[in-house]
């Protein structure tokens, strides 16, 4: 009878226990050599897309992505962005037209009631005055708009790239911090816009003075063929330099530098992608412009017909001519409103997403926002790579 204790058998046939060292040249059962081991397949892994915690997702954007952003932000955020951007755009347009046709109506109205001509001629000397007043007070108070709306949104659509939904009042808060910053800033693009404006209106009188000997028509047709490639000199002048200071008020918020700081980012960031920011803007600002004026159209025409039926006798006099424009106005004015304010969000969108797309190419600034989304921590956007 076989022993119970043995398993396997040497090439000689005779039995062997486990406790048995096995002999020189023997196969051990259940053992390979690693020359007859096969590796293990490998197994590829699914691709795992980066994280979209909010508006667009955590890595360089392409041209798509920063146009959708852009308009994104209001479906994502309404009561940040609509609510500031539909108050700040009302209270500018009704500045401008309780100044404009206020200033207008009151002055023709004493001019009507003057009884000799140099009290008229006074009146609207004075008239003239109180409208370049007007005129500088509604720059300033669009300045200040401006810059308090920029500040707002671009907290707001800031953080919704990280997932966060902040309040009007944070956004506001927010925006204060910076806000005297992003002041400056505007003052000095508005310098740069009046400086331009100079230079054309001087070159035009310059031509005109210049062909002043010329027959009358003749010297004016000249002006004008050579001032159109001024003006349009002077356009593409500005283009450029709006272009590479558009990220400044981005730096300004997030990265809390001031203004001359700011644009020396800005004109960084936009090296090597100047033409994909015009671009970007530049199809923003033509949506937003051909949607106003597509759907304030009708709306001037209802507010032209109710205006018709209220004064319908109105052509007599300036005055009532100034009241029908007013009136007429009305409907179009409140449209504007509401396209300007949608349009002044979805530009200022545009340009946050253009600044975080340029830190994530160039200074890795995907990683350091996928960081904080996962762990928290402090704010990504002050740290520069």
């Amino acid at each position: 009878m076989a022993d119970q204790g043995a398993d396997w058998t040497s090439p000689g046939g005779g039995p062997r226990r486990d406790a048995d060292p096995p002999r020189y040249g023997e196969r051990i059962p259940g053992w390979t050599s690693p020359a007859e081991q096969q590796p293990a397949p490998v197994v590829p892994q699914a691709y795992t897309p980066p994280p979209k915690p909010g508006l667009v997702p955590l890595h360089p954007l392409s041209f798509g992505q920063l146009l959708g952003g852009a308009f994104q932000v209001i479906r994502y955020n309404p009561r940040a962005t609509v609510a500031p951007a539909l108050i700040i755009s009302f209270l500018q347009n009704l500045l401008v037209l309780g100044l404009t046709y206020g200033i207008g109506i009151a002055t023709f109205d004493r001019v009507e009631r003057a009884t000799n001509d140099a009290d008229r001629a006074a009146i609207a000397l004075g008239g003239a005055a109180t409208g370049g007043a007007a005129a500088l007070a509604v720059i300033v108070a669009s300045v200040i708009a401006t810059a308090l709306l920029q500040g707002i949104l671009t907290r707001v659509v800031a953080d919704g790239v990280l997932g966060r939904r902040p309040t009007a009042g944070e956004a506001l808060r927010a925006a204060g911090r910076r806000f005297w910053p992003l002041v400056g800033y505007s003052l000095l693009l508005g310098v740069i816009q009046l400086v331009l404006v100079l230079v054309l209106a001087a070159s035009v009188v310059g031509l005109v003075v210049a062909f002043s000997g010329v027959a009358n028509d003749i010297g004016i047709l000249y002006a004008v063929l050579i001032a159109i490639p001024i003006g349009l000199a002077l356009l593409v002048v500005y283009g450029f330099f709006a272009v590479k200071f558009a990220l400044a008020p981005s730096a300004i918020v997030l990265e809390r530098k001031p203004v001359l700081a700011s644009i020396r980012r800005s004109w960084t960031l936009t090296r090597r992608a100047f033409w994909r920011t015009f671009g970007l803007l530049a199809l923003v600002t033509i949506m937003v412009s051909a949607a106003a004026q597509i759907v304030s159209l009708p709306f001037s025409i209802l507010g032209s017909a109710i205006a018709g039926l209220l004064y319908p006798n109105s052509g007599g006099d300036v005055q009532s001519t100034l009241v029908t424009a007013l009136v007429s106005s009305i409907p179009g004015v409140l449209v504007t409103v509401v396209v300007t304010g949608i349009g002044q969000i979805a530009q200022v969108g545009a340009i946050v997403l253009v600044y975080l797309d340029r830190r994530m190419r160039t200074e890795g600034l995907d990683l350091e926002l996928r960081r904080f989304v996962e762990q928290g921590g402090d704010d990504p956007y002050e740290r520069i790579g």
